[in-house]
């Protein structure tokens, strides 16, 4: 399992429409992440966790961070 997984995570749902949008079949937490294992994606709700303040502390303006903030209420959507 890894943290940059979940980095690489994020950075996928932003920058892919269609990545996001195959997200949107999963309807529970554990099922997203059990589909993003099969595509070598493995994270565990920790890492991404971890992998949003990360992000958080990397920002540079309030745009940055609040794009972050919009990405982890997404992913808590499917909890």
């Amino acid at each position: 399992m890894s943290l940059q997984n979940a980095i690489d995570f994020i950075s996928k749902v932003d920058t892919d429409n269609d990545f996001r949008k195959s997200c949107y079949a999963s309807k529970s937490q554990d099922e997203l992440l059990n589909a993003l294992a099969e595509k070598e994606l493995k994270f565990t709700p920790n890492e991404i966790t971890n992998a949003f303040n990360v992000l958080e502390l990397q920002c540079q303006t309030y745009e940055q961070a609040g794009r972050v903030h919009e990405l982890k209420a997404w992913f808590s959507l499917f909890r």
